[in-house]
């Protein structure tokens, strides 16, 4: 019989944190599942990790390919999920044990779509911190998270029937948005629930994607967002509130991403249009003007980040 969630994990070099990851699967308090792992060309010790836990006899489903990147390689483990609803995890992210178990029955509501969750951010000293103060929030959430996205891939689960609302699944030419494109192109037609509580931990470190490749980052966001100005014509007025505070959000997230490689200038244009937005932008804007080890001392007001 098919399992009620696979687990979709995509690895490449993963060797540094994959076995935590792997663990914190495997000792789950919910037990009807399967993982579907996608080895996208690895060259480190990953498939033989991989291997130890399928010679345990978890219910793994493998498949090495030659390395194609992160959207063709999330498609690979969606064609070969057969559970009814899909789950995702990043080979350097970890699970609370019941995240599972407290997701799965909210999709008693047939209507619902989509259930994601607060989680925690971690560093390898051990500190973390909670992403999201938001409440319990259900139903249509596409606008309000237009305006504010806060949804870790890693706390998600979907109904894999949703899916075929879609004209196409992850997008390949997307290397760090993909997720942020699917997600969003399936919350404008479908019923979601938000979960308050942190049901798993995001680790944050200085290999990751977005923090090395942080200006493609931003420039595919603002792309994925002009997308969905072609799917209505009324769409820029309906969501135009939605749209400039997403605007915002980005402006002021690259502002921070150039203040951390001191580029002061870049930094306060970009924030500049908006500096009288909120008492952030302005200290943000202001900043700019002063020695970059001002902005280190500062940046704890900054550490919530809105994409990452």
């Amino acid at each position: 019989m098919a399992p009620t969630v696979s687990i979709n994990l995509c690895c490449y070099n993963s060797k540094k944190y994959l076995r935590e990851t792997l663990d914190s699967i495997v000792n789950q308090t919910y037990k009807d599942w399967e993982l579907v792992v996608i080895n996208d060309g690895s060259s480190d010790l990953t498939e033989s990790i991989i291997k130890e836990y399928i010679d345990k006899g978890y219910p793994i489903v493998y498949h090495y390919q030659e390395n194609h990147g992160l959207g063709y390689s999330r498609n690979e483990a969606l064609k070969r999920s057969s559970g009814e609803f899909i789950a995702f995890i990043d080979h350097d992210d970890i699970w609370l044990p019941e995240k599972l178990e407290k997701q799965v029955p909210l999709f008693n509501d047939s209507k619902i779509d989509f259930v994601y969750s607060n989680f925690y951010k971690f560093d390898d000293k051990g500190k973390r911190r909670l992403v999201s103060k938001n409440t319990k929030q259900e139903g249509n959430l596409f606008e309000s998270l237009l305006c504010l996205y806060d949804i870790g891939i890693l706390t998600v689960i979907l109904r894999a029937v949703s899916l075929k609302k879609l004209d196409k699944l992850f997008d390949p030419i997307l290397h760090l948005a993909e997720e942020y494109d699917l997600f969003m192109r399936l919350l404008y037609c479908s019923q979601a629930i938000y979960m308050p509580e942190p049901l798993a931990m995001h680790r944050v470190h200085s290999n990751m994607s977005t923090r090395l490749y942080w200006r493609e980052f931003s420039e595919e966001i603002e792309s994925v967002n002009n997308n969905f100005k072609n799917i209505d014509p009324s769409f820029s007025k309906i969501y135009a509130s939605a749209l400039k505070c997403a605007k915002i959000q980005l402006e002021f997230q690259k502002a921070k991403d150039n203040m951390v490689q001191g580029e002061l200038k870049y930094a306060r244009n970009c924030i500049a249009p908006y500096k009288w937005h909120n008492l952030r932008c302005f200290m943000l804007y202001s900043v700019s003007y002063l020695p970059v080890s001002f902005w280190f001392l500062l940046r704890p007001i900054w550490a919530k980040n809105t994409f990452r």
